[in-house]
């Protein structure tokens, strides 16, 4: 299944606390999807979130909106690329 990456408001990306979770919590063959906030209404917009996916992970590839979870609405957050692990940056997905 092909999925829609949007384009990134702005340059938004994982600060260093953040990447040192991401980086620690990664498996082989696994990758962090970034999602972030486009509700044009909403205070957060441009936020970031950040979902594992891969073997052994709930989602095989990025779904094209946040997965609703228990804590939070996921349909404002749009998936936008796919974390560079070396860098520290979000890529749009190939």
């Amino acid at each position: 299944m092909t999925t829609t990456v949007h384009a990134q408001l702005g340059n938004a990306t994982p600060d260093v606390e953040v990447m040192s979770i991401l980086r620690s919590r990664l498996e082989p063959g696994q990758q962090w999807a970034a999602y972030q906030n486009h509700a044009m209404d909403s205070a957060s917009l441009g936020h970031l979130q950040f979902l594992k996916v891969g073997p052994g992970c709930t989602y095989e590839t990025a779904p094209e909106r946040m997965p609703d979870t228990q804590h939070s609405i996921g349909w404002r957050y749009l998936h936008v690329g796919f974390v560079n692990m070396e860098i520290g940056k979000i890529e749009a997905a190939q």
